[in-house]
């Protein structure tokens, strides 16, 4: 089952579809679906696909050998097993693609580059020379997000201005993570999202199971989980101080959100933190946020941004007991389900936000949004500090939404509250309001919503008809 990536499947299509040598780089983080995007893409074409592993340079070039010989029979096949260099290998493969489109793809590119450092030269003079006035198709792949980004896409790399596209592939979004779970009750589904966070990985590993509860006490509560030690493994392989992130990230996900916090929280220096938060954003585990409009340091907060590293922070750490004693009921009633609601609050709003995203594309809305954020701030006349969850804001129109994960319906109260709150920013612009409630809405604010014809109400049915 492949679900999502139209938007890449399109552009790589059209890109195959032109004339003449190509190079679309493709990168993104650890379990995002590269390959698979890849290898979908590659159904029905003639391609060389050759995966790297770690290994020295005179191994990886006789198992590249052995693919493209395999996949590319000629008469030099017949008598060699191996080319003597990655030189001879590259003249091989443009020797096929002169009349023929061929696609070549070198999955996890920065291994074979890593043993041996002078590769991203051979391929450039390949790329001048033999490649320039073929038909290939060469897809340079990925996870090492800084070697992609400094050692490919960098100006200082000297495989600078050879790509023709790249491809920055994120986790799948809430609508597409949901067609994983069709089993589930609807609201589950959103659970799903919230506990996976959009990794192909993740979500094929919750889907294979009939409800989210027991997706999480066979994935994550217990010791054969594919989810039970994820994150912690991941931290293992990427750094080089596991303990001190798996620290951070405890505490970030526990509810700490500014560098002082966190700070106390793992008992290091503000100075020393700063530096372990950006590699963690680096690897786009955690992110930092900015009010709308407002790129002040002094207001930045960090939050972990990879919903199933969120989840695992926040509870499995303290639930290791009794995922110990075989105990996966237990841990669930005892240290997830009291705090559930509370902990998907922001998630329901992060998929909010993605259902604006995907109006705004659409160009279902008043206008065409520039972006949509959360904002928070100081009233001037009460001096409280206020938030409001979604904020848009184009030329002449700004767009103002709540977000209400609670049991009762929301009502004129939360609509009023929204509508004093807006004027703290954009008093300039023309308004529309937004209100997203799990339980629904009461008929005042549904007949008040009639007459204003200025604010949109999106209940859950709503969302899960986005599927």
């Amino acid at each position: 089952m492949f679900i999502g990536r139209e938007f890449e499947m399109e552009k790589l299509n059209r890109l195959y579809g032109e004339k003449g040598f190509q190079m679309p780089v493709i990168y993104g983080r650890r379990r995002v679906g590269k390959t698979r995007l890849i290898r979908e893409f590659c159904t029905g074409k003639r391609t060389v696909f050759y995966a790297s592993i770690e290994q020295n340079d005179s191994e990886a070039l006789r198992m590249f050998s052995d693919e493209v010989l395999r996949s590319l029979p000629g008469k030099q096949s017949s008598f060699i097993s191996s080319f003597d260099s990655w030189d001879s290998a590259f003249r091989y493969v443009a020797d096929f693609a002169r009349e023929e489109r061929i696609v070549l793809v070198i999955d996890e590119f920065p291994y074979i580059a890593s043993a041996n450092p002078s590769l991203p030269s051979i391929l450039q003079k390949a790329i001048d020379h033999y490649f320039s006035g073929t038909q290939l198709f060469l897809i340079l792949c990925g996870s090492s997000m800084s070697f992609m980004e400094h050692q490919v896409l960098d100006y200082k790399s000297p495989l600078y201005g050879r790509r023709t596209a790249q491809f920055k592939i994120q986790p799948l979004g809430c609508f597409d993570s949901m067609k994983f779970f069709p089993g589930w009750k609807g609201h589950e589904q959103l659970y799903g999202y919230g506990i996976t966070g959009g990794i192909p990985q993740y979500v094929l590993a919750a889907g294979r199971h009939g409800s989210f509860r027991q997706a999480v006490e066979e994935e994550f509560l217990t010791g054969t989980g594919v989810l039970f030690e994820e994150p912690a493994n991941l931290m293992k392989q990427e750094m080089r101080e596991p303990a001190v992130y798996n620290s951070i990230l405890r505490a970030i996900a526990g509810g700490a959100s500014r560098q002082a916090e966190i700070s106390t929280k793992v008992g290091m220096p503000s100075k020393s933190v700063a530096n372990y938060l950006k590699a963690l954003i680096d690897l786009e585990i955690i992110q930092k946020d900015y009010p709308f409009g407002d790129n002040n340091s002094r207001k930045v907060v960090y939050r972990v941004k990879d919903q199933l590293f969120r989840f695992w922070y926040r509870f499995i750490p303290g639930a290791m007991s009794l995922i110990g004693m075989g105990m996966p009921d237990e841990a669930f009633e005892k240290m997830i389900a009291p705090h559930f609601s509370d902990y998907f609050g922001p998630v329901f709003e992060d998929i909010c936000r993605q259902y604006l995203v995907r109006l705004n594309r659409q160009k279902s809305l008043r206008t065409v949004y520039r972006e949509f954020a959360r904002w928070w701030g100081s009233d001037p006349e009460t001096r409280q500090q206020e938030e409001i969850d979604i904020v848009g804001s184009d030329i002449e129109w700004a767009l103002f939404g709540e977000c209400k994960w609670k049991g009762e319906k929301t009502g004129l109260r939360e609509m009023e509250k929204l509508q004093k709150r807006s004027t703290l920013l954009l008093r300039d612009k023309k308004r529309e309001y937004c209100l997203f409630s799990r339980a629904g809405f009461t008929e005042g604010l549904r007949k008040e919503a009639e007459r204003t014809e200025n604010t949109m109400l999106v209940n859950l049915e709503k969302l899960l008809g986005e599927i």
